[in-house]
């Protein structure tokens, strides 16, 4: 008789969710449940030797010049070690780390790009590719068989009209590209007499080529004339060698590097484009006089001297310290004078200005040999692309500022500007078309005389102090540190929610002497690993206070959004211990690829280039007090493997004991069959006796059936042969077991032959066996065991509702609700009001993570820095937004 088959249980309708929980639940979702953020695009362990060794639990204290004594020794050595291996080899310099000329002959780009480049990805786009031939591969083409020879007199008869239809209208893809240079030679090539400095550093040596670095080349004009500044940069050098030393500031270390005298040259090779013939070399000779000769041949920036070539030296150093030429385009004249200097640079609006007298003092100051201050401009504001002569979102550098008085007594306030750019452009735009231009009515001859200005299209212009506020938005006012000051530094990494507010995590400052203090937040420069910054921004706020104080005494925030890397304060402190509260503001650019996605393409596409960024990446991140996330998940699978090598023998020790109860069971039941057998040998025994010789004769034929108990009528047997194994197993064990073998004896056999095989062969059960009806005069229903009815394997489980404990049972694990279609990918729609078609792309949960730092300049060494997280009954209490409300912290 079969059990009639029990439906499954219907699953349990949801309870619908209340207002606030369905917004609850959608920001429960918004956010990662895991955030972090790749702190290492390789496994550290692959170059751990390179990697500087932090102290992530303190902070650095020095002296501000004890960091750059320490980058110039270092600088000095590497090109001595360079100029030795020359001697050595005879042969001059070539650099390994950014070989300009191997990787323009492959054609690889390297050193002239990043990672990723929008023209070739449209190039390699599948989508974007049609059946039509491209113009460089006609010209391939027509290469190949001028070469060859086969057409004898170069001449070949083409159907125009059949041509037009194979070749595509443009290759827009390949017009995106930026203009490529001509060639790579040496200085000693390109130059008749190539020297490093002609009278010394200026500002009016510089001329911008064809990088859109007019932002670096305007802060290295408004330090130019310091001689100390310069020599501070350009350390070390062998011209005859080929190898000259550089230093630079990022992310408050000075770093040092070497370049050789390689440089990229506008026009091409002669003869590059098409076989001419020159058996004497003349007419190559005057293509290189007309074309490949001085700095006007050069493709990135020149001085203006002919023969000068410390400016395209100290470019491509930079440049290869930032992984390429393309990663100099675009930025703020401020942020070049902190790399070139290790200064803070202030942005001050021209608009804003509340005491024009101290910042006219302060920029006086700025032409001297030993000022503390150097400053730089930028134009913006609505219109064209110029205003009154001025260039448009461009960076412009001031070379003096003076008062002087004209022939009757007038007294003037002058500023001196210069445009990187070293002449205007064709329309006639870069310099300054108002009072005190060049030709303007004020130039008396006295005060020619007296500024000792000459008109001309170099760049140089002046302004009253006056116009340069209300024409230009933003001043770059850069301050200077030397031996003088201290400095102290501590990074770490901060969660950044969507909501924003002040942080629990604060940064703790220890003040010890009374004097000027320079306060500076600041991110990672993720100009050195541009192609790695991820899709998130960040925008820094903080406010200072004392610790006992609920009283800001400032707070600081960026005067524009644009030029994000750092915001800073400088003030007279008291001793006593202050705490600086950061508030960090993200936004999502969702166009903008994952640091995944460029990985996971340059591996495979441009791996050389991918090492490069990476490793630059890496070293950014490799700060004390900044997690590190490729350490961290290293140590959770150590734990994960320890945890299921825990789960593994456990289940071994487990098995082992279920086996011995196993053997346990079997001899118990073995024991028992034994003890059924004894008990009917006993009344069997008279009954031998009566039975006649022919049945005798019978019972020998099988001597094993004297080991078999004796068939009793149904009612005579003992209790325990209608034991099942369910019956005898522990209460908490209900899994069914199959009936003993002596249940049989119950039933009528004639083949006792088959009965012991069955009872040889037959070992105890693990499987659930069908259901078997009961004797009719068996025990009691009440103690037969109950049939466990198990669920179709094919029915789902039930869902649990939001809040069950096994939902949340590993917290450090993403939930399927990150990645199914009512996540985050779809802000409108929650359970219950799902479309059956498939929703939209899903999007990505929120997850970012900015890295940023202290750095804390003061006038004496009693001053430290740490990091401290504070109570969020505190927080709510005590935090007060810039109009003064209260607000919580985030986390």
């Amino acid at each position: 008789m079969e059990h009639p088959q029990i439906p499954p249980p219907q699953p349990k309708p949801k309870p619908p969710l209340s207002p606030q929980a369905l917004v609850s639940k959608f920001w429960s979702r918004y956010h990662a449940k895991a955030p972090g953020k790749v702190t290492s695009i390789f496994p550290r362990s692959l170059y751990e030797p390179l990697l500087p060794n932090f102290d992530t639990s303190q902070s650095r204290t020095r002296n501000a010049a004890h960091g750059y004594e320490q980058a110039r020794s270092e600088c000095r050595a590497r090109v001595q070690a360079v100029v030795a291996e020359c001697e050595r080899t005879n042969s001059k310099f070539s650099d390994p780390d950014f070989d300009i000329e191997t990787d323009f002959s492959i054609r690889t780009d390297n050193c002239l790009h990043g990672l990723v480049r929008e023209w070739e990805s449209g190039c390699n786009d599948e989508s974007d590719r049609s059946s039509k031939i491209r113009a460089w591969q006609v010209k391939l083409s027509l290469d190949t068989l001028k070469d060859s020879g086969v057409l004898g007199n170069d001449k070949l008869e083409i159907d125009v009209g059949n041509l037009r239809k194979y070749l595509g209208q443009d290759d827009s893809c390949y017009s995106m590209a930026p203009t490529r240079p001509g060639s790579v030679h040496r200085l000693s090539w390109v130059f008749e007499s190539p020297q490093f400095t002609v009278d010394g550093f200026s500002s009016t040596d510089i001329k911008q080529g064809g990088s859109g670095d007019c932002w670096w080349l305007a802060a290295l004009a408004t330090i130019a004339h310091r001689k100390d500044l310069m020599n501070k940069i350009c350390v070390e050098r062998d011209e005859e060698c080929g190898v000259y030393g550089f230093v630079f500031h990022r992310d408050g270390e000075w770093v040092s590097t070497v370049v050789d005298d390689n440089m990229y040259l506008k026009e091409k090779d002669f003869g590059q484009d098409s076989d001419v013939y020159d058996s004497t070399g003349k007419k190559a000779r005057l293509y290189k006089k007309q074309k490949q000769n001085g700095s006007e041949a050069l493709f990135f920036a020149k001085c203006d001297d002919a023969n000068e070539t410390w400016l395209p030296l100290l470019e491509k150093a930079f440049a290869k310290v930032h992984g390429d030429y393309g990663a100099l385009d675009g930025g703020w004249a401020g942020t070049a004078v902190e790399d070139l200097t290790g200064g803070v640079t202030t942005v001050v609006a021209g608009n804003r200005v509340l005491r024009k007298e101290r910042l006219w003092r302060e920029m006086v100051g700025s032409g001297s040999e030993d000022g503390e201050f150097v400053f730089g401009l930028s134009a913006t504001g609505p219109g064209a692309d110029s205003r009154n002569g001025l260039v448009l979102r461009h960076a412009y550098s001031i070379l003096k500022a003076t008062e002087v008085e004209n022939e009757e007594g007038i007294k003037f306030r002058l500023v001196k500007i210069r445009n990187p750019w070293g002449q205007r452009s064709e329309s006639g735009t870069g310099e300054w078309h108002g009072p005190w231009s060049d030709g303007s009515r004020e130039w008396t001859p006295y005060m020619i005389q007296k500024l000792r200005h000459e008109f001309g299209d170099d760049g140089i212009f002046w302004m009253s102090y006056d116009d340069v506020l209300v024409h230009f938005k933003w001043l770059y006012r850069t301050r200077l540190f030397d031996q003088r000051w201290t400095v102290v530094q501590q990074w770490t990494s901060i969660r950044v929610s969507w909501l924003t507010g002040y942080l629990k995590k604060r940064f703790i400052i220890e003040v010890k002497e009374e004097g000027m203090v320079v306060i500076v937040l600041s991110q990672l420069d993720d100009r050195y690993f541009r192609d790695l910054k991820g899709q998130y921004e960040f925008t820094l706020q903080f406010f200072l206070r004392r610790v006992d104080s609920a009283t800001p005494i400032c707070q600081i925030r960026s005067a524009h959004t644009w030029d994000r890397r750092s915001i800073n304060c400088e003030m007279n402190l008291e001793p006593g211990t202050y705490e600086v509260v950061p508030n960090l503001t993200a936004e999502r650019d969702e166009d903008r690829p994952t640091v995944e996605k460029i990985v996971k393409a340059g591996a495979d596409n441009n791996p050389q280039k991918l090492r490069q960024v990476g490793l630059q990446y890496d070293l950014a991140h490799a700060k004390g007090g900044v997690l590190d996330e490729d350490e961290e998940l290293q140590k959770k699978r150590a734990e994960e493997k320890k945890k299921r090598r825990n789960q593994k023998k456990k289940m071994q020790s487990g098995n082992q004991v279920e086996q011995a109860m196993m053997r346990m069971e079997e001899f118990m039941l073995h024991m028992r069959k034994e003890m059924i057998k004894g008990s009917n040998g006993d009344s069997e025994s008279k009954g031998k006796e009566e039975i006649t010789s022919d049945k005798n004769v019978t019972d020998e034929k099988d001597p094993k059936e004297d080991d078999k108990p004796s068939k009793s009528p149904p009612g005579l047997l003992p209790d325990d042969s209608f034991k099942t194994a369910a019956e005898a197993q522990p209460k908490g064990d209900m899994t069914p077991k199959p009936k003993l073998d002596s249940e049989s004896s119950t039933r009528e056999s004639t083949d006792k032959n088959e009965e012991d095989k069955k009872e040889e062969q037959d070992p105890p059960s693990h499987t659930p066996p069908a259901p078997v009806t009961q004797p009719k005069n068996s025990a009691p229903e009440k103690d037969a065991p109950k049939p466990v009815v198990q669920d179709d394997p094919l029915t789902p489980p039930e869902v649990k509702e939001e809040g069950s404990s096994e939902s949340s049972s590993d917290p450090d694990s993403d939930s399927d609700s990150d990645s199914d279609s009512d996540g985050a990918s779809d802000i409108s729609s929650f359970p219950g009001d799902r479309p059956v078609s498939p929703g939209p792309k899903k999007k990505k949960p929120w997850n970012a993570v900015c890295v940023v730092g202290l750095r804390v300049y003061a006038q004496h060494a009693n001053v430290k820095v740490r990091l401290e997280e504070q109570s969020s009954k505190d927080a709510d209490s005590s935090l007060v937004t810039t109009e003064g409300n209260p607000v919580g912290p985030t986390s």
